[in-house]
């Protein structure tokens, strides 16, 4: 076993500091009620605003990209691999950790986005002659489930994500159907969808048996419901109309709506960190609005707008806040705060010796409740935990626990913890701090710090410097005698707790031995 470097209290020091600048917070930048910030995004043509697994908001631009904004306000957009003419719709992500989306360009189509590498496909076959992809989510069975507006083949589709198969499905759409953006999975296990066609509806399909259903009574005669369906809180779907917005109960198939004013156009809807209904509105009075799904009052927000907005997408985004597409004169990416807390209240932290071959648990993270609900670390393969060395991932390393190996020593460790607010469609992380791995030298020295005058005659003191200059089997075999003597003591020339730590340190140091 080699000598205890004299540099190692250094290097101790060294490394504590670098861990203080890893300790993971909460997400932070949740913004006060009703406070509205807006980003330019130039020569854009916005639609759609989606959470993306990253920590990043990602949106699709009409213009022919897919961009990413980060929650400082950072735009970043990609279009490598888009087909020619495309014209990105909507988004959402799927169970493999990819942004799936809706293409009605000149070659229609549904694609994917890696948030990673930014790599991008696109497929068509399978679509109906004519299709415009419009809305999608992600189904019960996994597959992502989209609306298609085409005018001559209205109806519903599904893309495997593993195989890229399509299929679409129009049995039992009402005549005359015009199928929007409007398109979710419901807490039944149907997906809904909106229907602003000849009939206006709300409908749902069967993913298992494909059986279309239609339900219209309860709508406003001037109904056209479109652009956005979610489900709210209170386990009924809301959706937008004109002028209004809209609920209907899956179980019961009743529709109630809620005027939210003249010369309102509300554009999208999605559930708050608050468990508000939160919509945009391009109407006469642009603004950013919620409403209470009990009491149903409507409350507007329109300072810090752009001059000429017109806002259009929304969704909840991983600091709290809500996020927005604006489609007016200044084309942007808006956010307005809910006055939600940050996700994250308490960060994970690694425990154990932190030493070579003996396991570190990663936990103690608390997390607060948004929309009523907790996040799950389960919802998703990419929830749950991932460990670090210096900062990079270390790979099949997803589990609570984590045991370093002897070429770990000296490196800093640490723990991340993801997990996703299923109900938000949105997934937050928070990061431990990174403690040092510690060989066997490394312990060895702090063992003798902790003996430093304990015992009859110093002589533990004594049996620690022995150790240290021994190989590793006269090493193991000193370890031993040392823990004989420490339970001999114990209770007499030592407490029982300080006998304790001594024995579990002494433990650690025959683990990175491998005695």
């Amino acid at each position: 076993m080699q000598a205890i470097p004299a540099t190692r209290r250094a290097a101790e020091v060294l490394a504590v500091l670098a861990a203080m600048l890893v300790v993971g917070a909460g997400l932070g930048g949740a913004a006060p009620l009703g406070a509205i910030t807006e980003f330019t995004a130039p020569g854009s043509n916005i639609a759609q605003v989606r959470a993306g697994p990253d920590g990043n908001l990602w949106f699709t631009d009409r213009a022919g990209k897919i961009g990413e904004i980060t929650t400082s306000g950072a735009i970043t957009e990609f279009s490598s691999g888009l087909n020619p003419g495309s014209q990105p719709f909507s988004l959402a992500v799927g169970r493999d950790g990819n942004l799936w989306f809706t293409d009605a360009g000149t070659t229609s189509a549904i694609g994917v986005l890696d948030p990673a590498t930014h790599a991008i496909s696109e497929f068509s076959a399978g679509l109906n002659a004519g299709s415009k992809p419009a809305g999608i989510t992600l189904g019960p069975d996994g597959n992502l489930w989209f609306s298609d507006s085409s005018t001559t083949h209205p109806a519903v589709g599904t893309i495997d994500p593993a195989t890229h198969a399509i299929s679409e499905f129009s049995a039992g759409l009402n005549p005359g159907s015009s199928l929007a953006q409007g398109i979710t999975t419901g807490p039944d296990g149907n997906v809904w969808f909106t229907d602003r066609g000849t009939t206006h509806a709300i409908a749902s399909i069967d993913p298992a048996t494909h059986a279309i259903s239609e339900y219209s009574a309860g709508l406003l005669p001037a109904s056209a419901p479109g652009a956005a369906i979610t489900v709210g809180t209170d386990g009924n779907l809301w959706f937008v109309d004109v002028g209004a917005v809209g609920m209907i109960n899956p179980a019961t198939h009743a529709i109630s709506e809620f005027p939210t004013g003249a010369g309102s156009v509300p554009g999208r809807i999605a559930v708050g960190p608050d468990g508000n209904l939160w919509f945009t509105d391009k109407g006469t009075t642009q603004a950013i609005a919620s409403l209470d799904p009990v009491s149903h009052a409507i409350t507007k927000y329109s300072s810090g707008l752009n001059a000429g907005s017109a806002p259009g997408g929304i969704n909840t985004g991983p600091d709290g806040n809500i996020w927005f597409t604006d489609q007016g004169v200044i084309r942007a990416m808006g956010r307005a705060g809910v006055g939600a807390p940050d996700a994250s209240l308490t960060p994970p932290s690694v425990t154990g010796t932190g030493g070579v071959n003996v396991a570190q648990s990663c936990g103690g993270d608390t997390w607060s409740s948004w929309a009523g609900r907790q996040p799950s670390r389960t919802a998703f393969g990419f929830d749950g935990y991932r460990w670090l060395l210096d900062g990079s991932a270390i790979a099949g390393a997803t589990s609570a626990s984590y045991t370093p190996t002897a070429a770990d020593a000296g490196h800093l460790l640490s723990c991340t913890v993801t997990a996703t607010y299923d109900l938000l469609d949105v997934t937050v992380s928070a990061a431990s701090a990174a403690v040092p791995v510690k060989g066997a030298a490394e312990q060895l020295a702090e063992l003798g710090d902790a003996v430093a005058g304990v015992g009859p005659g110093k002589s533990l003191a004594h049996k620690v410097a022995a150790i240290a200059a021994d190989d590793t089997a006269e090493a193991c075999a000193d370890l031993v005698s040392f823990e004989h003597e420490v339970a001999a003591q114990s209770g007499k020339k030592l407490g029982t707790a300080q006998a304790d730590s001594l024995l579990a340190r002494a433990a650690g140091i025959e683990a990175a031995l491998g005695c």
